[in-house]
């Protein structure tokens, strides 16, 4: 099979409107929602700036089909970093063909050269990647012995 990615990047503002896309799309498909993209865009934008940040894209034939954002969390109960990552989705049409596991792929290079302790995400159990297993495929294990916690702030 031809490399599905061109190029895995670090993001730039020209890309938010597609990312954006990307984040729309799966909001509606998974949960039925129409979403107001204007403060998706003003937070996609922040976060390009943020250092603690990084938003990587997946390019094919010049088109941004995935992203993922990784922040850089000080943990002192690990005596290190760890790399979170809070967003990685792949266009619906181009699932399936290697392009989250190279975008994975990218986070554990740059989390490694960061001299980061642990890679750590969630994945909604309803979500289709959790049902495919995609995350065990790629080494990484669910933790039953933790309980994620939220508490909405707005």
């Amino acid at each position: 099979m031809a490399n599905p990615v061109e190029q895995i990047r670090r993001a730039r503002e020209s890309d938010c409107p597609a990312v954006v896309d990307l984040i729309a799309d799966l909001r509606h498909k998974e949960q039925g929602l129409v979403v107001d993209r204007a403060p998706i865009l003003s937070t996609l934008s922040s976060a390009l700036r943020e250092p603690a940040c990084a938003v990587l894209v997946a390019e094919a034939e010049g088109v941004v089909v995935g992203f993922v954002v990784v922040h850089w969390v000080v943990f002192p109960m690990l005596a290190g970093t760890e790399a979170y990552v809070s967003d990685l989705i792949v266009a619906a049409t181009r699932r399936g063909r290697g392009i989250g596991r190279s975008l994975v792929g990218a986070v554990e290079e740059e989390a490694r050269s960061r001299g980061c302790v642990r890679l750590m995400l969630n994945n909604r159990i309803a979500a289709n990647s959790f049902q495919r297993g995609f995350y065990p495929k790629l080494g990484y294990r669910h933790r039953e012995e933790f309980a994620n916690f939220v508490k909405p702030l707005r």
